[in-house]
């Protein structure tokens, strides 16, 4: 997965930095210089959990926002090639973005999806309490109008806490929260008086995205908010889990664990240049996620599961942690059961959808793959 180029010359653009590269980096000194100092000082007050996205918001902008976007087209992309039947009845699609900042998530929905031949019209609502932010989503919308009919963008400025709700009745087929839910509610667990009224905004068989930062804290919100609405009437959680049982991690003594996604992706060339000194590790899109849909149901895949885990590599075997209806699962393939069959074991990865059949289940809890298991990726 890659930026798409025309996005990365915006961003340039409005930097004032369009001919940014490896060898024109010396022309941009000073600018580099006070971004990277700001990418650490925004760095740093993340970390203490205090938000500074709008104070040092060109670091963001260059930084979070591709890599946020990014994560939002893969998210829209899975739903679509999982669940593509939901809005086979719909041409055209409402979406909102709570607390859109620069617009991350809601430019990600489109270009998630302007390449889908069902898609004839996009109508994108975002909602965020900063102006200068908002200033450069409209700033992105003008550029992404000008070259696709189909778009149609407004945005509102308004403030939104853990008492915001909504002021229109309309419907949206899909409601995003992209790295804001975390501002917007502090508390350890996301209340059910404020995600109520957001599934009341849904259209049938609408959906609700939540794109949250990999951190513990961030990641077990949601795997509580998964469970809570698990079994609630109108309520399913589509991605990332495959089953209705409870959160197989959540489940677990130790607080230790937590469900989130890292994804290998090609940042664009002006990110590495800007990285140069930070060193910092943006080869990987690391996040956890939820979406969660209104009067639909799971595609149910069998002897299908989600990996949640890296293969880990130990001296005679490969093993990974698998996310099962009946909790959490140690798979392993000793070097020795090596075989054509299961060859793509060696290439899992986190996130990862496995198909398995004649899998050796010696434990609930711990399964081996044999010469005979035939493993299957579905990515």
């Amino acid at each position: 997965m890659e930026l798409p180029v025309e996005v990365s010359a915006m961003i340039l653009q409005d930097l004032g930095m369009t001919d940014l590269n490896h060898t024109t980096k010396s022309c941009h000194t000073r600018t580099l210089r006070r971004i990277r100092k700001e990418m650490t000082l925004l760095s740093d007050d993340f970390a203490a959990d205090v938000p500074t996205e709008s104070k040092y918001s060109d670091a963001y902008f260059v930084y979070n926002f591709p890599m946020n976007m990014v994560k939002t087209m893969l998210v829209i992309k899975k739903i679509w090639s999982r669940y593509g039947g939901l809005f086979s009845c719909k041409s055209k699609y409402d979406v909102l973005d709570i607390g859109c900042g620069e617009g991350a998530g809601m430019f990600g929905v489109y270009l998630g999806l302007r390449d889908e031949a069902d898609v004839q019209g996009l109508r994108l609502v975002g909602i965020d309490g900063t102006r200068k932010m908002l200033e450069r989503a409209r700033y992105l919308a003008r550029e992404f109008c000008k070259n696709d009919p189909r778009l149609k963008m407004r945005f509102y400025r308004q403030k939104i806490d853990a008492t915001w709700q909504f002021r229109s009745k309309k419907k949206y087929d899909i409601i995003l929260f992209v790295n804001s839910l975390a501002e917007i509610i502090r508390d350890e667990s996301i209340p059910s008086s404020f995600m109520g009224p957001v599934f009341g905004r849904l259209a049938n068989q609408g959906l609700v995205v939540i794109i949250e930062p990999a951190l513990k804290k961030y990641a077990r919100r949601l795997m509580e908010l998964r469970d809570y609405l698990r079994g609630r009437q109108g309520a399913q959680v589509l991605l990332p889990c495959l089953h209705d049982g409870p959160c197989a991690l959540l489940k677990l003594d130790k607080r230790k664990e937590w469900c989130h996604q890292s994804v290998s992706w090609l940042p664009p060339d002006f990110m590495r240049v800007i990285n140069e000194g930070l060193n910092r590790e943006i080869d990987c899109l690391k996040y956890s996620y939820l979406v969660i849909a209104k009067k639909a149901q799971r595609q149910v895949k069998p002897h299908s599961y989600l990996v949640i885990s890296q293969l880990l590599e130990e001296k005679g075997k490969k093993r990974c942690f698998l996310c099962t209806p009946d909790g959490r699962v140690e798979l392993v393939r000793l070097n020795k059961a090596k075989a054509n069959k299961n060859v793509g074991f060696g290439k899992i990865a986190k996130g990862d959808v496995i198909r398995l059949q004649s899998v050796l289940e010696k434990r609930v809890d711990y399964w081996q793959v044999t010469e005979n298991t035939f493993v299957d990726i579905q990515r």
